[in-house]
């Protein structure tokens, strides 16, 4: 009787529990369905392992060139188009082609790839100028390193002379596009260079070139440095100016300012960063 007894005790008692498990799993279901679950969104740069390169130097043990290939093709795998706004040199992709480079610097692609996907992708400038330097001190003459990077410092981040330096180096290969001489000549006068002396490299281009496209903007831009020059002259009463513009039309007084006959965009720098500065035509000049 005793017996029975339990055993129908225990039996009621695991009756009780089996059916307050089905329950309570019923009801997290429940839950679990209508429940909003908060979403956790991690960025490659949460995530991503970087190891400092000196020390990845120190443990490759002579086997530079295989882990930087591994290390190549890992980054190729992972990389993401998520700009890095931070200008702090601690984008994960940065760091990735700076370990590279510190391991093998003559690893050719890791500048030319790595700078373009940094500078265009990522939007991290500072991070592709550190590394298109890295690479120009190993490949100095190479035309598309001293390209990308020329323009890099000329429309991103206003590094005349670095520009300048890199652009010089190309002007005359083959390869380069008709318009770089241009650029060249603004900035030459952005980092100092007087007018006079622009007008006379812009000339020399003007009467070197046959594309009739080209010929026709040098022409605007002589037109504006000489009207620059002459109307900056008058109207601060210089002596020996010249009276009249490179169309050969005088320049004349109103309202006690010198103007030319027709309007013209002062010939400066229009780089990409700064647009909002734009210049607005005038065709008087103090």
């Amino acid at each position: 009787m005793m017996r029975n007894a339990l055993s129908k005790y225990f039996f009621k008692s695991d009756l009780l529990l089996l059916t307050g498990g089905l329950g309570f799993l019923l009801l997290a279901g429940a839950i679990n369905v209508r429940t909003e679950k908060p979403i956790i969104k991690l960025t490659k740069q949460d995530t991503a392992l970087n190891i400092n390169h000196d020390l990845v130097r120190l443990l490759s043990a002579g086997n530079k060139r295989l882990l930087t290939d591994l290390l190549w093709i890992q980054t190729l795998i992972e990389s993401d188009l998520e700009h890095y706004n931070n200008r702090d040199l601690n984008n994960w992709l940065f760091l990735r082609f700076n370990t590279i480079a510190t391991l093998d610097p003559n690893f050719y692609e890791n500048y030319l790839y790595g700078g373009l996907f940094l500078g265009v992708a990522k939007d991290d400038l500072e991070g592709a100028d550190v590394l298109y330097t890295k690479g120009l001190k190993v490949f100095p003459d190479d035309y598309r390193l001293n390209y990308n990077a020329g323009f890099l410092r000329y429309f991103e981040l206003g590094k005349m002379e670095a520009a300048l330096v890199s652009l010089k180096k190309i002007r005359n290969n083959p390869r380069a596009p008709v318009f770089i001489n241009s650029i060249i000549n603004k900035l030459m006068l952005a980092t100092g260079t007087g007018l006079e002396e622009v007008f006379g490299l812009v000339l020399f281009n003007y009467n070197s070139t046959e594309d009739k496209y080209l010929k026709e903007k040098l022409r605007r831009d002589l037109y504006s440095i000489r009207a620059e020059i002459d109307l900056s002259c008058l109207n601060n009463q210089g002596t020996e100016c010249a009276l009249g513009d490179l169309d050969g039309k005088p320049y004349t007084k109103k309202n006690g300012s010198w103007n030319s006959a027709k309007p013209f965009l002062p010939y400066r720098l229009n780089r990409r960063s700064t647009t909002q500065e734009r210049l607005q035509e005038t065709n008087t000049f103090k």
